[in-house]
């Protein structure tokens, strides 16, 4: 595997230890099952937006950002919360397709928040 798959790899398993994270003991096979589900659907979500200039190495810190912001232990290994969020962030970064009005000007609200995080 090369470096950056593996990074991207590592990523989602920090998503999955999250995630499946509780009180009482988890197996780390489960995590790692779970991690391996995560990395699958962040490759095919990489597909999509290879074309549009995505690269592995933005899909991982786009993983890296959701196990940050939205990972959450009640999620446990349920990947329909990742896919849905990763595709969603990935089409800002890679729009697929023009935007107008408001829709358009929500792209303001977005760069206002981040520039917020970035400036810090």
């Amino acid at each position: 595997m090369d470096k950056d798959k593996a990074k991207l790899k590592e990523a989602c398993y920090l998503v999955a230890r999250t995630t499946m994270w509780d009180r009482k003991p988890v197996d780390t096979d489960d995590i790692e099952s779970h991690a391996e589900k995560l990395f699958k659907e962040a490759l095919l979500q990489y597909d999509l937006v290879s074309e549009l200039g995505g690269s592995i190495p933005m899909v991982t810190r786009a993983v890296h950002y959701l196990e940050q912001a939205h990972a959450i232990p009640p999620m446990k290994n349920d990947i329909y919360w990742f896919s849905d969020a990763l595709r969603t962030l990935l089409e800002v970064a890679c729009p697929n397709s023009g935007l107008k009005g408001q829709a358009r000007e929500f792209l303001l609200d977005m760069e206002n928040g981040i520039s917020s995080f970035i400036l810090d």
